[in-house]
């Protein structure tokens, strides 16, 4: 192992716990599969036992986690550009690329593929998309333009509208869905969210086109939940066409962040969720009124809009 980042002594009420559990005491921002994932990886232990999951941590000893050097690629995406206003940009975000670094993507996240494309270093995130989702993203130029864009979404003001093809024929022309949003009680993936319970969430919803047994829906969450309209769809069991986390069990989800193969391999719908950002409206940081962006449908939504 390289030499270690990182360092835990075990304490005296310790002793004897499985070395999974000790280490998300000390590490709860990790999820147990992740935590898992590293021992076996990257984990030593100062007694000379093999680290595993289930090996019992012993009192005064020290576990340690080494550092993993990141090798990493970089991909020469283009990030198309809507809009460029005073101090913002709005580009149209391809799918399965995240917004900000995140566990082994770094450079290609967005944010950094954007700040090499536009030869601009300062320009900073004003608000977030999934990895897999598409469509309208709004850069901020500069710190006083990203504090006003970030304050406008965090008061409401900014109109969002998505579109999403969800499963099954929706019968109802329009409606809401007031549902509260909280952690999955049940499940074993930490990031996994519920309704129910949680935090008071609201998105109204009209039909744009029905197919066989498929609907395309256009979207306008009222509030800014995480994970919200994937929840709120899977909810009312109409759940996103390609969500790997939402409307099915745990299985393809662990398969896919413990790499185990494929995890759409038994899957024969579309490749990533389809969800899509068209819309966003919003008050110009210069004060200057309000601006409309929109982001046409991405071609990979047109084989699923099929009687």
């Amino acid at each position: 192992m390289s030499e270690p980042t990182t360092r835990f002594q075990v304490g005296r009420r310790e002793q004897g716990k499985r070395l999974d559990r000790f280490l998300h005491g000390r590490i709860p921002g990790l999820s147990r599969t992740r935590i898992q994932r590293a021992i076996k990886e990257r984990v030593e232990l100062s007694w000379g036992v093999r680290a595993r999951p289930s090996t019992p941590v012993q009192a005064g000893g020290t576990v340690s986690i080494g550092y993993t050097p990141l090798v990493e690629e970089l991909l020469e995406i283009e990030i198309p550009v809507l809009v460029r206003g005073p101090g913002w940009l709005a580009v149209n975000k391809p799918s399965g690329v995240p917004v900000h670094p995140v566990n082994r993507i770094r450079e290609n996240s967005l944010i950094r593929m954007l700040r090499r494309q536009e030869r601009h270093a300062e320009l900073r995130l004003t608000h977030r998309l999934d990895a897999e989702t598409t469509g309208v993203l709004l850069i901020a130029e500069n710190r006083e333009t990203a504090r006003s864009l970030s304050l406008s979404f965090m008061r409401g003001l900014v109109h969002k509208e998505y579109l999403a093809v969800v499963r099954g024929v929706v019968e109802r022309d329009s409606g809401n869905i007031d549902l509260a949003i909280g952690p999955a009680r049940d499940s074993q993936v930490y990031v996994r969210l519920e309704a129910g319970h949680g935090r008071e969430s609201s998105t109204a919803w009209k039909v744009e086109r029905r197919f066989a047994d498929r609907t395309l829906l256009r979207l306008f969450p009222r509030t800014g939940r995480r994970h919200q309209l994937r929840v709120h769809l899977e909810a009312i069991g109409h759940p996103i066409l390609g969500d790997l986390l939402y409307g099915r069990d745990d299985g393809p989800y662990l398969r896919l962040v413990r790499g185990e193969g494929d995890a759409r391999a038994d899957d024969d719908g579309p490749s990533r969720q389809l969800l899509h950002c068209a819309r966003l409206e919003f008050p110009d940081p210069s004060g200057e009124g309000t601006r409309t962006v929109q982001a046409a449908l991405p071609s990979d939504f047109e084989g699923h809009e099929q009687e």
